[in-house]
């Protein structure tokens, strides 16, 4: 009753979490005609840290706060999740244009394949022969997102092939983040997010600073960021603050690989009915790649779960 009782914690968890990313991206895209990618995301998490840290000291104390000998770990994990990813997720999605939105959220439904790809490397979970199928056959949807059907735009780097490579370095830094999870058993979702979004963002505005310092980045105006204050305050809030806990609560309670495929299966969905509803016109082949990445995450699931009662029958014989 009681695993009945956490699977479905983590299931609820996973469809709030996938409602809340897959309106990230559209609105995001708003805010980024404006600002740049690393200025939105540094504001973003400065915003997010203003809960995530009186909520920890509210809940379990100052001492929540020690990073207990592991600060490089969690430093590392922090930068990969609120850095790298949140900066080149952002970056690809708005070289990409105004089909940005669509493929940044197609990528993150690639996340379960990337996710077993990153077990395979760090716990040597081997792949199975359906997962690599699986594999290919999502690399092959993305591609027909990114490229409309034209195979000849991916010579055309900065528009297509650049986009692309950006954000499947995101998903791989995001996966990497999920399940680093794992090396804090002991440690809520609530304390993991907290010290690695600090973590993250710190790392964040060193490089924004850098960046600045150098000439390769410019600040917003103030009026661009007071224009984009709804923005900002629902990928702070809603897609930083609560979607985020609820996606580390969701890995907890079931496994990092079905928490992504509950979640990234809505993600893509959900961007692209308000993309389309924003006024976008979806081509067919578009669609095509879509449905391609969806169907083959339904199969590799399917294929996954019927693995495991496999094994589960023969360890009780």
């Amino acid at each position: 009753m009681a695993a009945k009782h956490s699977w479905w914690i983590g299931f609820a968890c996973s469809l709030f979490a996938g409602l809340a990313f897959g309106a990230q991206f559209p609105v995001a895209a708003h805010i980024l005609k404006s600002v740049s990618p690393m200025y939105f995301v540094a504001i973003r998490y400065l915003l997010a840290s203003l809960v995530f840290v009186p909520l920890l000291a509210l809940k379990e104390g100052r001492s929540a706060f020690r990073l207990e000998g592991q600060g490089i770990r969690v430093w590392l994990l922090g930068t990969l999740a609120f850095t790298g990813y949140n900066g080149l997720v952002f970056m690809g999605q708005r070289l990409a244009g105004p089909s940005g939105p669509i493929l940044s959220s197609v990528m993150m439904g690639f996340m379960p394949l990337v996710t077993a790809l990153i077990l395979l490397v760090w716990k040597g979970m081997r792949l199975t022969s359906i997962t690599v199928c699986c594999i290919a056959f999502g690399l092959v949807g993305i591609v027909l997102v990114a490229t409309k059907g034209d195979l000849q735009a991916l010579h055309n780097g900065a528009g297509v092939l650049w986009p692309m490579l950006l954000m499947v370095a995101a998903v791989i830094c995001w996966c990497t983040f999920t399940v680093g999870a794992s090396l804090f058993p002991s440690r809520s979702p609530l304390r993991y997010t907290t010290l690695t979004c600090l973590m993250g963002t710190a790392s964040n505005l060193v490089v924004t600073g850098a960046g600045t310092g150098m000439g390769w980045l410019n600040p917003p105006a103030w009026q661009d960021v007071i224009s984009n204050l709804w923005p900002f305050a629902y990928m702070a809030f809603i897609a930083g603050v609560a979607a985020v806990l609820a996606w580390n609560v969701a890995c907890k309670h079931i496994s990092p690989v079905a928490a992504a495929l509950f979640t990234n299966n809505i993600i893509p969905v959900v961007s692209l009915v308000i993309t389309v509803l924003s006024g976008y016109r979806m081509g067919a082949v578009e669609l095509c790649g879509i449905a391609l990445t969806l169907l083959v995450l339904v199969v590799n699931n399917v294929a996954g779960r019927r693995g495991v009662r496999k094994s589960q029958a023969a360890a009780a014989e």
